[in-house]
């Protein structure tokens, strides 16, 4: 699928994992990046997102951190082993200094503290794909 960039030029659309167990905050990422042009996939769960990263490549992935099972540490941790490009932005509603430490350690590129709203989830899903990895 192509789309149209803010330069007017056409572009690759980037596929997206959005992982989250609320079906409430993973159906509005979905639907904003959806909105934004981005090619979107959607787990329910960290097992479920650890088979679609086996299954399909993924430009980058949106996560939340605490989840029943896999954690989004889990799915950050084997999204950067298969894919070591990868972006990631994990989302979380316990931001505890010990947790943003941790996911920043193991990999994240960004950090959403919930709630967040759709201007600064797109902001954060840009900002990873367009910046160059150290």
């Amino acid at each position: 699928m192509l789309v149209k960039d803010g330069k007017e030029s056409l572009v690759a659309a980037k596929r997206i994992l959005v992982v989250d167990d609320e079906a409430s905050i993973r159906d509005l990422c979905a639907r904003v990046l959806q909105r934004a042009g981005f090619e979107v996939a959607v787990a329910s769960s960290g097992e479920e997102a650890m088979g679609r990263l086996q299954a399909e490549a993924f430009d980058g992935v949106v996560s939340d951190i605490r989840m029943p099972g896999l954690s989004g540490l889990d799915v950050l941790g084997t999204a950067k082993q298969l894919y070591p490009g990868i972006r990631v932005v994990l989302i979380t509603g316990f931001g505890t200094a010990q947790t943003l430490d941790r996911a920043r350690q193991s990999g994240a590129d960004r950090i959403l503290t919930k709630p967040f709203n759709p201007v600064e989830l797109l902001g954060a899903v840009r900002d990873i794909l367009t910046t160059k990895q150290p």
